[in-house]
């Protein structure tokens, strides 16, 4: 006997309005196909909207950025009628884009019934998301359980939780400089930015190594030994405190630096001979490099204990192994994601699986143009402005003139006012940050968004006289 649910779902008119929606949806949506400037009419409006945002919360937007609800694919329409180019996705959670209809028709179906599933009482589409993000960890990988959260900085907390559980009482971390964590009072002493603590204690259980230089003249091996040298004093120094080594194999606010496996893996044995759990924080990387994880990317799959994801999952998620299950009472959370969420999330991997991921996948083609659009800008008379470029799967910084938060957001605006939105990364220097929709650009939209980028180096230069 089907349940009322399941009565629901299938019957006849339910399934005819769904389809009647979603074909009104595909044709208004299917006219977003370009930048295009904001509507005369609609201006007085936003502008009244923007203004009471920034009273309310206190604090200004970084743009004018009020979204309309709709967009199409790498297109976001802004309520002043105009449309952009998202090439920031709300820092990664939008990587499959605006006004996706696979993700809507997964979604749909749970839309009236619970907004917000927990872990006490979940319904299906919970353990199938856990089930479907556990098939993708990789044969080598120990990776078997899953807890949902709503969020990074939720997930981030829970895995820091069940390591110290597991080594009390050692409770320091080991981490790298220049890394991202989270905003929460335990994450801020771990996030290497002393302006996201300003006022707030801290209880020095963090000791920073140095992350890999790629500019450098010592190989990767030779940087490694450098950090294990540090790693080995403080050992000694403090036997038997530390938990666990924490990392982003990209670190993305850092300034999108990347570490090859070389410089990882010995790093890593060295943590693991000493007793301290694995924890790699993929918050931003899952899904956006090329593999589903990052770590498959690099070869390090069975090394990992304790996994944070986030973002483009549409909730948060940590995965341990065995030996780190954590024991009863220590996590829970009312809120696991909401239901449309989960079942996003669920189609998201789907599509990661099935076409985007992997060496042949959607996400490493659009990697390769990426390069040569960079290599074509190199090339052109703004190469002297371009000092590098970083692009790994969908994760691309570079940096303009000479680095400083000035330049790189003068150069945001002017990007803004061509029709594209982008963000900047690191310390010194300053980057121009992307975490653009892979899940659904096409070769054009990409070739597209270098001929603005290159057009807003143009005009950047002019207005700096450089």
């Amino acid at each position: 006997m089907p349940t009322i649910y399941e009565t629901v779902v299938r019957s006849p008119a339910y399934q005819s309005a769904k389809k009647q929606l979603i074909d009104a949806l595909r044709q208004e949506l299917g006219a977003i196909t370009q930048p295009r400037p904001s509507a005369a009419d609609l201006k007085a409006q936003y502008e009244e909207l923007v203004k009471q945002v920034a009273d309310l919360r206190g604090r200004e937007l970084f743009y004018k950025f009020i979204g309309s609800g709709a967009g199409n694919g790498p297109f976001i329409e802004l309520a002043d009628g105009s449309v952009k180019y998202d090439l920031i996705t709300g820092i990664g959670v939008n990587f499959f884009g605006h006004g996706n209809l696979e993700l809507f028709e997964a979604e749909i179906d749970s839309l009236w019934c619970h907004v917000m599933q927990g872990n006490l009482g979940p319904n299906p589409e919970y353990g199938a998301l856990m089930k479907e993000l556990l098939s993708l960890v990789g044969a080598k990988s120990r990776l078997k359980h899953v807890w949902l959260t709503t969020c990074g900085a939720t997930a981030n907390e829970i895995a820091l939780k069940i390591v110290r559980q597991k080594k009390f009482p050692a409770s320091k971390i080991m981490a790298f400089k220049e890394c991202f964590a989270g905003r929460t009072t335990a994450l801020q002493e771990i996030t290497d930015n002393a302006r996201y603590r300003e006022g707030q204690p801290t209880y020095g259980e963090v000791h920073y190594l140095p992350f890999f230089n790629q500019k450098s003249t010592l190989s990767a091996t030779d940087q490694a030994a450098g950090v294990i040298t540090s790693m080995k004093e403080e050992f000694a120094r403090q036997p038997g405190r530390f938990a666990c080594l924490e990392f982003e194999i990209v670190q993305g606010e850092g300034g999108f630096n990347a570490a090859p496996r070389e410089f990882l893996l010995p790093i890593i044995e060295e943590a693991k001979r000493n007793g301290l759990a694995i924890w790699v924080d993929e918050i931003q990387t899952f899904g956006r490099t090329g593999e589903v994880f990052c770590y498959q990317r690099l070869g390090l799959d069975e090394h990992i204990d304790v996994a944070t994801v986030a973002k483009l999952l549409q909730t948060g998620a940590v995965l341990y192994t065995q030996e780190y299950n954590p024991k009863a009472g220590l996590i829970s959370g009312t809120f696991a994601g909401s239901s449309g969420g989960l079942r996003a999330g669920r189609k998201g991997l789907e599509l990661l699986k099935t076409k985007l991921a992997g060496p042949n996948g959607r996400i490493r083609q659009l990697e390769k143009l990426s390069n040569s659009e960079f290599e074509r800008i190199k090339a052109g008379p703004n190469g002297k402005h371009l000092v590098d470029y970083t692009v790994i799967g969908g994760m691309i910084a570079f940096t303009l003139f000479d680095g400083t938060l000035d330049q790189a957001k003068k150069y945001l605006f002017k990007l803004w006012d061509l029709g594209a939105i982008a963000f900047y990364c690191g310390h010194g220097p300053y980057r121009i940050r992307m975490l653009p929709p892979f899940g659904v650009m096409t070769d054009e939209q990409l070739r597209h968004v270098f001929k603005l980028f290159d057009e807003a180096i143009t005009e950047t230069a002019r207005e700096l006289r450089i």
